[in-house]
């Protein structure tokens, strides 16, 4: 559902003006963009990245200084793991002193990460937990919350750009410098509103329904050994 309303909205460009009424298939005035190299409604502001969100990366903490990953209880995410959607755990954990010993920072809920390396460079994904990254991950933290669903879709939608920012084969690096030089045109107030209010509600819902089929499987696990060795029974 937030997929195809961000598409109706905002790549054929036709929310709902004043009168709720499609706004480009109803005439709204549509303006020449240069930086976007296409048209935008008129009275939207075009903005890089920069310039509406913080961006950083992390690091890596030494592998053979064990002190560094064991027990560690702070959520460490590799690019591998953007390929996921939305992120709701970390398969890797670091220490307090992976963390002090390296370049690897702790990114708030809400951040938007961005694979720049390996198989998955341009993929997107939403963290739902408080973690840091490898340094092979870009971190985007807009300064308005609001902004947050519109984004994450926008970066889906340029993923073939993103591949071809890169230099050399197409799986090759981005660097945080390139994203944070993207163009986005910024909806209005009221456009902008609307859709974080429609489309956090779906994140909410992917969100739960996630979660649930996690704790499903961990009971699944739990559970199976005993039916088969018949420490319980189904009546």
């Amino acid at each position: 559902m937030a997929k195809t309303l961000y598409d109706y909205w905002f790549v054929q460009f036709d929310f709902p003006d004043a009168n709720g009424k499609p706004y480009k298939t109803g005439g709204g005035k549509m303006v020449w963009n240069d930086e976007l190299k296409r048209e935008v409604p008129s009275g939207w502001e075009v903005k890089k990245i920069k310039d509406f969100a913080k961006t950083g990366s992390g690091g890596t903490p030494l592998s053979t200084k064990h002190e560094y990953y064991k027990d560690g209880n702070i959520p460490w995410i590799n690019s591998g793991e953007v390929n996921s959607s939305f992120i709701i755990e970390s398969k890797n954990y670091i220490t307090e002193a992976g963390l002090n010993n390296s370049s690897a920072k702790i990114f708030p809920k809400g951040t938007i990460l961005m694979a720049m390396y390996g198989a998955t460079a341009g993929q997107v994904s939403l963290m739902d937990i408080e973690a840091c990254t490898n340094q092979a991950i870009c971190a985007i933290m807009p300064n308005d919350r609001r902004i947050s669903p519109y984004l994450k879709f926008g970066l889906h939608q340029i993923y073939q750009h993103l591949i071809n920012l890169s230099s050399g084969s197409a799986r090759d690096n981005l660097s945080q410098d390139k994203i944070k030089e993207l163009f986005f045109a910024i909806p209005e107030d009221r456009i902008l509103h609307s859709y974080f209010e429609i489309g956090n509600q779906c994140f909410k819902m992917i969100l739960t329904n996630i979660k649930e089929n996690q704790k499903l499987a961990e009971l699944r696990e739990w559970l199976l050994p005993m039916l088969m060795n018949g420490q319980v029974k189904i009546g």
